[in-house]
C-alpha cells in the first residue's frame, strides 16, 4: 500500500478520513437516546452474532512488571541513562568511521585543515548539537557570530566554527566501500546507518518492560532530499521523509521497538504489509496477553486472529470494507444519532459501529461484550460538556493509541537534526534523539532520581532540564586546542612575531580597510601582522572568542 517517492500513488493516511484520531472528530449537541437499547435483538448472520452480551472473559496480563529492567545508582547522571541506549562503543565507532572516511577522501584530494577527531572531541561535538537543539538559531554559522545581539559566546569557547563544520563534513557511521551494490542479494538500503540502527533498536527492546497496552503506528523522519524510499504523508507534520514503524508505550511514550520502511522491492508492492509489520513489532509480546492498539491501516479480522494465536489481544479502528468485517450487520443505517452503537461478535472478536459526528467502525479482541457499555465526554455547540454513550472500545482506544504520538512529541520538541543532503544523517539523529527520549523516560521513573522542590514536594523532570544537563555532561571541560581562548597571546601559547619569507598584507590593517604589507607573521596564528597591529590583532582575537 505504500509507495516510493517516484510513484504517483499516495499513502493511505493522506486521504482516508478514518485515519483521523477519534478525539479530533467534530462534536455535536445531539443528545443520546437510549430508547432503542431495550429493543435490542440477537441476529445471527455469517457467523457474526449481533448484540450478544454473553460473557467472554479475558485473560489476565501475565507479563513482567512494567518499567525499567535496571536501576542505576543515585550518582548516575543523564549521560549514564542515555548511554544505556547509545553506548560508548557507538561513539568510538563514530570516531573510527569519521577518521576513516576523512582518510579515504584525502587520498583523492588532501585537506590540510583536517586532523583526526578524538572520542572526547566527538562527545563535545555531540554536546554542542544537543545545545543547538535547545538554543535554536536559523543558521548554524550564527552560533559563532561576533554580533553582540545574535552571537553565541559559549559555543565559540568550546570549539571553533571551522573545526565543528569540518567534523560535520566527514561525519560517517559505516564504511561505504564495503556496501554491496544494488541488485546484489545482500544489498542493504540502510547500510550507511546499519551498525547504529541495530544497537539502538536492541537496547530499546531489552531495557524496558512494556505496560499491558502498547500502540503501533508510523512515525516520519523529516527529509526532503532525493531518496528511493522517501514517503509522502500529507497529514503528518513532516510530510516528506523516511517512514518508521514504531511500537511505543502509551503510558510514557517510551519507544520499545521500531522498523524502518525501505519501500518497494523491484517496484512490487509487498502483500500483507500491515499484517507483517504488526506481527514483527509484537513478536516479543507473545504469550503475555498484551493489548496491541492500531489504527485502521493495520486492523483486520485476519490480523487479530493471528495475534490471538500468539496470546495477544488487539483493538483498533477499522475500515468497513475490510475482508471478513461484518459490514452487512453494522452498516451506517444501523446508527442514526450521536451515541447510537451496534456491535457483533464472532468468537473472541467484537466489531462495533458507533455514531459520533459520523459512523466510527472498530474491532477488538480485548473487550468483553458483557461490559460493552461506556461513555465519552463531548461538548455541545454552547460549550457544555455532557456524556455520550459509546462501546467500551472507543474510550480504551483513545486512551491507549497515543504512544507513538507521545514519543514523537518528546523526540521532536528539541530535535538535534539540521538540514542536510545526506539522508542517513537524519536517521542518525533520529536514533540519537530516540536514545535521549528513552533515557529521559527511564530516569524519570528511576526511584533514585526523583526530584523535589524547595518545599520537599515531588517535582517532575522535564525534557528541557534533561537535555540541558546532558549537553553540559557531554561537553565537560573540553576546549578546542585551536581556539583563541586556549591560545591567548602569552609566552606559553607561542604567539611571537617572526620573519616570513614573502611579504603579505597585514590582516589587522585589512580589517580596518588599510593596505599595508609586511614580512612579520605571528608564529602561532600563521598570518601576516605588522608590528603596530600585533597587540590589537590578538586582543580582538581573544575578545571574539
Amino acid at each position: 500500500m505504500d509507495s516510493d517517492s517516484s510513484d504517483n500513488e499516495s499513502n493511505f493516511s493522506g486521504f482516508e478520513s478514518d485515519d483521523l484520531p477519534l478525539a479530533d472528530l467534530i462534536d455535536s449537541d445531539d443528545e443520546f437516546d437510549d430508547s432503542d437499547k431495550e429493543n435490542e435483538s440477537v441476529v445471527e448472520d455469517e457467523n457474526w452474532t449481533v448484540n450478544d452480551r454473553s460473557d467472554r472473559s479475558k485473560k489476565a496480563f501475565c507479563g513482567p512488571e512494567p518499567g525499567p529492567r535496571f536501576d542505576l545508582d543515585p550518582d548516575q547522571t543523564e549521560w549514564n541513562f542515555v548511554e544505556m541506549f547509545f553506548p560508548m562503543m557507538l561513539v568510538e565507532l563514530l570516531v573510527e568511521q569519521t577518521n576513516l572516511f576523512a582518510r579515504q577522501k584525502m587520498e583523492i584530494k588532501h585537506d590540510k585543515s583536517w586532523r583526526p577527531v578524538s572520542v572526547k572531541e566527538m562527545m563535545a561535538w555531540l554536546g554542542i548539537r544537543i545545545y543547538m537543539s535547545i538554543v535554536q538559531l536559523p543558521q548554524m554559522a550564527m552560533y559563532w557570530s561576533t554580533d553582540i545581539l545574535y552571537g553565541n559566546f559559549s559555543v565559540r569557547r568550546i570549539m571553533t566554527r571551522d573545526r565543528f563544520m569540518k567534523v560535520l563534513q566527514y561525519l560517517h557511521c559505516n564504511d561505504k566501500t564495503k556496501m554491496k551494490p544494488k541488485g546484489h542479494p545482500e544489498h542493504d538500503k540502510l547500510f550507511l546507518i546499519r551498525p547504529f540502527l541495530d544497537v539502538v533498536k536492541k537496547m530499546c527492546l531489552t531495557l524496558y518492560n512494556p505496560h499491558r497496552n502498547v500502540s503501533i503506528d508510523e512515525a516520519m523522519v523529516k527529509f526532503r532530499g532525493r531518496l528511493g524510499f522517501r514517503q509522502f504523508m500529507p497529514l503528518k507534520p513532516a510530510r516528506y521523509g523516511v517512514k518508521v514503524w514504531v511500537r511505543a508505550d502509551p503510558v510514557n511514550g517510551y519507544v520499545n521497538d521500531f522498523q524502518v520502511y525501505t519501500g518497494k522491492d523491484a517496484n512490487t508492492a509487498e502483500v500483507g504489509l500491515a499484517t507483517r509489520v504488526v506481527l514483527d513489532l509484537s513478536h516479543e509480546l507473545r504469550g503475555k496477553w498484551h493489548i496491541v492498539n492500531v489504527d485502521n491501516f493495520f486492523t483486520s479480522p485476519k490480523l487479530f486472529d493471528e495475534l490471538l494465536k500468539q496470546e495477544t489481544y488487539a483493538r483498533g479502528t477499522v475500515r468497513s470494507n475490510r475482508k471478513g468485517y461484518p459490514v452487512k450487520q453494522l452498516g451506517k443505517k444501523t446508527v442514526k444519532t450521536q451515541g447510537d452503537f451496534v456491535f457483533a461478535t464472532k468468537g473472541e472478536q467484537l466489531a462495533s459501529v458507533w455514531m459520533d459526528k459520523k459512523a466510527i467502525y472498530t474491532l477488538s479482541t480485548a473487550e468483553n461484550p458483557k461490559d460493552i457499555d461506556a461513555t465519552v465526554l463531548r461538548k455541545t455547540r454552547s460549550g457544555e460538556v455532557h456524556e455520550v454513550q459509546a462501546p467500551r472500545t472507543i474510550p480504551e482506544y483513545n486512551q491507549n493509541m497515543n504512544g507513538v504520538d507521545h514519543a514523537d512529541q518528546m523526540r521532536t520538541e528539541y530535535p538535534t537534526f539540521r538540514t542536510s543532503r545526506k539522508w542517513w544523517t537524519y536517521m542518525f539523529f533520529f536514533l540519537l534523539d530516540t536514545a535521549i527520549t528513552n533515557g529521559y523516560v527511564v530516569m524519570r521513573e528511576s526511584p533514585f532520581h526523583q526530584q523535589k522542590s524547595r518545599n520537599g514536594k515531588p517535582k517532575d523532570r522535564t525534557v528541557l532540564d534533561f537535555r540541558m544537563n546532558l549537553s553540559r555532561q557531554l561537553i565537560g571541560d573540553y576546549c578546542d586546542n585551536g581556539s583563541a581562548v586556549a591560545k591567548l597571546a602569552t609566552v606559553k601559547a607561542g604567539h611571537f612575531p617572526g620573519q616570513a619569507e614573502k611579504r603579505g598584507r597585514c590582516r589587522q590593517c585589512a580589517k580596518e580597510k588599510r593596505r599595508r604589507e609586511c614580512h612579520v607573521i605571528c608564529l602561532e596564528c600563521q598570518v601576516h601582522i605588522c608590528v603596530p597591529c600585533f597587540k590589537d590583532w590578538h586582543v580582538d582575537l581573544a575578545n571574539s572568542m
